[in-house]
């Protein structure tokens, strides 16, 4: 995007929407794993292993690979981004007006230009039946939570 300014229509997702979970399939729901549980006693055992943190950001990190990107564009989005992308191009915007950005360079491509900023999520508040079973009816964060706020 250098040099042509900053694209008409900005697209991503958050991190755990942007991840191949290393190709294992069941591994996508690692998005509704608990990260942070705000209530956790500091005279806990478990406080003074992990502090706050349910499931370790590192283990976290590990299963929730970065997508590559080519200088912050996303080589992979989810299927639905993509048909908005298309649905865009097909529409009558170019390809310099549209883009899908990787979660982690998304700056890159907010500028003046830019009229739309559109995110893909599934759940944002972490309120869906998954996250509301592994983080205990929303005692605890959800790394969809973590990663939206």
């Amino acid at each position: 995007m250098k040099g042509m300014g900053t694209p008409k229509i900005v697209l991503t997702a958050d991190r755990t929407l942007m991840s191949p979970y290393r190709g294992l399939s069941l591994a996508t729901f690692f998005g509704c794993a608990p990260a942070i549980d705000p209530n956790r006693d500091p005279k806990s055992f478990w406080y003074k292993i992990l502090g706050k943190q349910v499931t370790p950001k590192i283990l976290f990190d590990f299963i929730c690979n970065y997508i590559p990107h080519t200088n912050g564009v996303a080589n992979y989005a989810p299927y639905g981004l993509r048909k908005l992308e298309a649905g865009l191009l097909r529409d009558g915007f170019s390809r310099q007006d549209v883009v899908v950005a990787h979660p982690d360079h998304i700056e890159k491509f907010i500028g003046p230009e830019t009229l739309v900023v559109g995110t893909y999520e599934m759940d944002p508040l972490g309120m869906g039946p998954v996250t509301m079973t592994f983080t205990y009816g929303r005692k605890q964060t959800s790394y969809d939570e973590y990663y939206n706020t």
